[in-house]
């Protein structure tokens, strides 16, 4: 007899581990409240990358201005594009791509129910829908229900009046000023964004440096790119309290500054909300950060899964996969585990960011004694042509063997280029292995054998 699995959302957890279930002789029923693809597909990745492409093809426009013709010229300003415009593709694709993966579902004959599930007891849940409630019973459940976006105080009083990672999209008109709360991921993409449409952006974060925890020499490049391009930081800095006035939106910082723009976005983070969920009836204890699992993605409940955001461990929908596809295997009798350390973590700016592995500190404070090498596009010919000269491949090697620990892209492609060296960190390579490959010329991966070779 099959194993019967429960799966609570349909997001980049939810719908591998779905498919992996069935696919191994499983009867998955996923459950969604929302738009099925979850965050990612619906307000996350997709559609924030939409927007970005927008912005950098703007951002390219400058390097055609300096070529024109005596006479001609070639300028963008704010207003010359539609904002109605933007979000219609931005929509469609999202549209396209939520449409091909229910057909998928409808394929595979696995059972989707529109509600809101919640458990009743350690085999039970209850699942509200439009037509009334529906009881379903299941072996095991996989709870991959996401985050929300977090408004810490004292934001949390304003929640209507600002905006999130959720509801940008959702914007009347283009700003002409924004401040961005946060100088993490979602807070630097939003801020390179609204920059490339013309508009005054400064991000406001309460730690001494934006992306804590990421490499010294890619935070530096990085902000230097933006600062050039007019955004200003104040890093450092908590914000005391909130004013609402007219047109214009102003935070008070602890330092005495006053910061006003047409929008403030809060992007300070994401947070689990799992109390409609009934997970009391289950013995499970939760926080913000979500459930607690071991590396197979269970809980302490052995039959209760979670997988994704909700788990806490890697806020990224590439992890939430393979978690999801973890719980589907080691639900059919794998022993499989998540291991964070071969995650690509990747930045959707310009220059863009890709790392994986441990950076030079990450490793030191392990005790590990390492050794680090830099090659930087400005030597790489096809980033020369295409001036695409900013940032750099950072290596990080075990001293003793010169097996490669983890390693770090700012510049061009970097989030491709990062998935060779992704291969590397997974399978322990070392430095002649990777040297050894033949790297095609002219190439933005030239970069990565000119690191090999330092």
């Amino acid at each position: 007899m099959s194993k019967k699995v429960l799966i609570i959302g349909s997001g980049p957890a939810g719908y591998p581990a779905a498919l992996r279930l069935k696919e191994l002789g499983a009867e998955p029923t996923i459950v969604e409240s929302w738009d099925f693809g979850g965050t990612c597909l619906n307000r996350g990745c997709i559609p924030s990358k939409s927007l970005l492409d927008v912005g950098y093809r703007v951002h390219s426009l400058t390097v055609l201005k300096d070529l024109m013709a005596e006479g001609k010229t070639l300028e963008f300003a704010p207003g010359m594009l539609s904002w109605d415009k933007i979000k219609a593709r931005r929509a469609a694709a999202v549209s396209k791509l939520r449409t091909s993966l229910e057909k998928l579902f409808q394929m595979k004959k696995i059972e989707v129910i529109r509600g809101k599930a919640a458990f009743t007891g350690p085999n039970e849940a209850v699942i509200a829908t439009a037509a009334g409630p529906v009881v379903k019973s299941f072996d095991y459940a996989v709870i991959a229900s996401g985050t929300r976006p977090g408004f810490p105080p004292p934001f949390d009083a304003f929640k209507a009046q600002l905006t999130d990672s959720d509801r940008v999209f959702d914007l009347p008109r283009l700003p002409g000023s924004v401040t961005v709360v946060g100088g993490g991921v979602i807070g630097l993409e939003f801020a390179c964004f609204f920059n490339s449409m013309g508009a005054q952006v400064s991000i406001v974060e309460v730690m001494p440096a934006i992306l804590p925890g990421e490499d010294e020499a890619v935070v530096r490049t990085l902000k230097t790119s933006f600062e050039k391009r007019g955004i200003k930081f104040y890093l450092g800095k908590k914000t005391a309290a909130v004013e609402l006035g007219g047109a214009m939106k102003t935070l008070l910082l602890d330092d005495g500054s006053r910061i006003s723009a047409e929008e403030v976005l809060v992007g300070a983070g994401r947070f689990a909300d799992l109390s409609e969920l009934g997970l009391e009836k289950l013995g499970l204890e939760w926080d913000r950060k979500g459930l607690k699992v071991d590396a197979r993605m269970r809980t302490v409940r052995e039959h209760i899964y979670a997988a994704g955001d909700i788990n806490g461990l890697s806020l990224l929908a590439h992890s939430a996969s393979r978690q999801g596809e973890i719980a589907a295997e080691n639900i059919m009798g794998a022993r499989d585990a998540f291991d964070a350390d071969i995650v690509p973590k990747c930045i959707y700016t310009w220059p863009e960011a890709g790392t994986v592995g441990l950076n030079k500190a990450q490793a030191e404070a392990k005790g590990l004694a390492v050794k680090t090498a830099r090659a930087y596009f400005l030597g790489i010919g096809k980033a020369v042509t295409h001036d695409e000269t900013e940032g750099f491949a950072q290596l990080v090697y075990d001293a003793s063997d010169e097996t490669i620990l983890g390693a770090q892209i700012i510049g061009a492609s970097a989030t491709e280029l990062i998935h060779v060296l992704a291969a590397a960190v997974k399978f322990k390579l070392k430095r002649r292995d990777m040297r050894g490959l033949i790297y095609a010329h002219p190439t933005m991966a030239e970069v990565i054998h000119e690191a090999l070779c330092k």
